[in-house]
């Protein structure tokens, strides 16, 4: 068997190159983004309630 020849032919399917595009151009949230997301809001909240000390004479 001339396994130049039979990768010369080669030609990937349809359904791995539609595979391929679907897996590469899926924009996911992985659990880094959810992790930066909890963090600002919990970086606003804590702005937006901060507590004021007042000083009693």
């Amino acid at each position: 068997m001339d396994f130049e020849a039979e990768l010369a032919k080669f030609q990937p399917s349809l359904d791995i190159e539609q595979a391929e595009d679907a897996i590469y151009g899926n924009n996911t949230t992985d659990v880094t983004d959810l992790l930066q997301s909890i963090l600002a809001g919990a970086k606003m909240e804590s702005e937006n309630n901060t507590v004021e000390w007042v000083e009693e004479s």
